[in-house]
């Protein structure tokens, strides 16, 4: 089972500089161009931990609530981008690399973290 989180961002994600500070703070991860957008986050054992989807800019409240739900989308204003992270299953590491790199991004860009429904694991 994957690990999802949102990352909602008030500005243009900028995914490659979130990437390369965390690399030069001391994470062992290789990035991969994964087409349109999309960034794969490799371990050092050149496992696939972490996708993160191409950002999409999202203009309308009601699409907010409609995928997160009233309550987080009143915490955030529209226009907002919106940055999918998913931590691969039964990679070491993956789910707290993909929570890292969500709360880096939100910390840069400004924004919130969503990491599903209350009640609902993040997976093993």
């Amino acid at each position: 089972m994957t690990s999802d989180i949102v990352a909602l961002v008030r500005h243009q994600p900028d995914i490659s500089t979130v990437i390369e500070g965390m690399i030069a703070f001391g994470e062992s991860l290789e990035p991969y161009d994964a087409g349109d957008g999309a960034v794969h986050l490799c371990d050092s054992g050149g496992r696939l931990a972490v996708s993160i989807e191409t950002p999409q800019l999202v203009q309308v409240r009601g699409e907010l609530e409609r995928l997160l739900g009233p309550e987080l989308a009143d915490r955030v204003r529209v226009p907002i981008w919106w940055v999918e992270v998913r931590a691969a299953a039964g990679v070491p590491d993956a789910a707290r690399i993909a929570r890292r790199f969500a709360d880096d991004m939100v910390h840069w860009q400004g924004g919130t973290v969503w990491a599903g429904p209350p009640g609902v694991e993040e997976g093993p």
